[in-house]
């Protein structure tokens, strides 16, 4: 409904199935949609960590649903379909019932700081500033394997099969084997990504890097799940002109969340840019983009020293629901959409 009538009519019209649809039947469809809001598309539901030391669970029209608090500042969240599990800046990973919201239990990951969570199967993995990777069961929070080779803090993690992809606070990535719990020597993952933030998207690996001012983009699996080659990966770079914080991939896109408070949108095959996307906070003392969450139809932005949620049209890059999504008093570390 964002986009203009003549523009998705064009669009319409490369399709076999509409191809000799009118652009007065497109004009019509869209009126009704922007007239009935329950037509519109139905954001995800929402969760936000926050350094106010509350997760946050949001509805689909940005009102707050119920809060969970933690020891310490929450640092990242992920959901299932029984539990919601945050790592705070105490050391601790908290679990509550998605269902009822009680909490459920507390597991000790280390002293300070839980700063990345991964769900795979039935395990949690962690990563935290004892500079470990950790798997822990999730049905009864014991721990099944640890992995070791971090010189610094872990802050993102992203697991795909039997591979762990872990990002340090140095800059530092590293593969492991989940099968062996050791690490892979993988010089092409080798150099400093700058507390890079690690994305796994079905055969590909996301990295941002904020000293070269780009996006990488790498192929790391084949569709059987195995390693490709080191020889033969195929690498993508999008130059963003600014550093990069996060990088988020969907459908034929990749979004890049820059320093400068813009989102470059990319063409994921040509690596064209296609769309500065500005995701200016209304606060003022937000004083630079941190977590992103990209949908279809939304980009989600949380800023430093700011408890505010940005809402931004992937289509147009216009900001939506401004007085929507209000309610955390630090900066927002973290989202989950499920």
């Amino acid at each position: 409904p964002a986009a203009g009538y003549r523009a998705l009519h064009a669009k319409l019209k490369k399709e076999e199935d509409f191809k000799d649809v009118s652009l007065k039947k497109v004009q019509t469809a869209i009126q009704k949609l922007r007239s009935d809001a329950s037509l519109l598309p139905v954001i995800p539901a929402l969760f936000s960590a926050s350094d106010d030391g509350f997760l946050c669970e949001w509805s689909s029209h940005g009102a707050p649903l119920r809060a969970f608090q933690g020891t310490g500042g929450m640092q990242c969240v992920e959901v299932t379909e029984d539990l919601v599990i945050a790592g705070d800046s105490a050391g601790l990973m908290r679990m509550w019932s998605r269902t009822s919201g009680e909490h459920v239990r507390d597991v000790e990951v280390a002293q300070r700081y839980v700063k990345a969570l991964a769900i795979s199967g039935d395990s949690v993995f962690t990563g935290d500033y004892a500079n470990l990777v950790q798997q822990w069961n999730l049905a009864t929070g014991q721990r099944e394997a640890v992995f070791t080779g971090h010189k610094a803090g872990i802050v993102s993690l992203a697991v795909s099969g039997d591979y762990i992809v872990s990002g340090g606070g140095d800059g530092a990535v590293l593969l492991f084997d989940r099968r062996t719990a050791k690490a892979i020597n993988d010089e092409a993952l080798q150099g400093k990504w700058v507390r890079l933030h690690v994305v796994l998207t079905d055969d590909r690996l996301l990295l941002p890097d904020r000293d070269e001012h780009k996006a990488v983009s790498i192929r790391l699996f084949t569709h059987t799940g195995d390693l490709v080659p080191e020889n033969i990966r195929d690498t993508r770079t999008y130059k963003c002109g600014m550093p990069v914080w996060q990088v988020a991939s969907l459908g034929m896109f990749i979004y890049g969340l820059c320093r400068d408070f813009t989102v470059k949108k990319f063409a994921a095959g040509s690596r064209q840019l296609l769309q500065t996307i500005s995701v200016k906070a209304i606060s003022k003392e937000a004083k630079n983009p941190y977590a992103m969450k990209v949908t279809p139809e939304r980009i989600f932005v949380g800023y430093i020293s700011s408890g505010e949620i940005g809402i931004f049209s992937t289509e147009d890059g216009r900001r939506q629901m401004e007085k929507a999504f209000v309610g955390h008093q630090g900066t927002v570390n973290s989202f989950c959409l499920i």
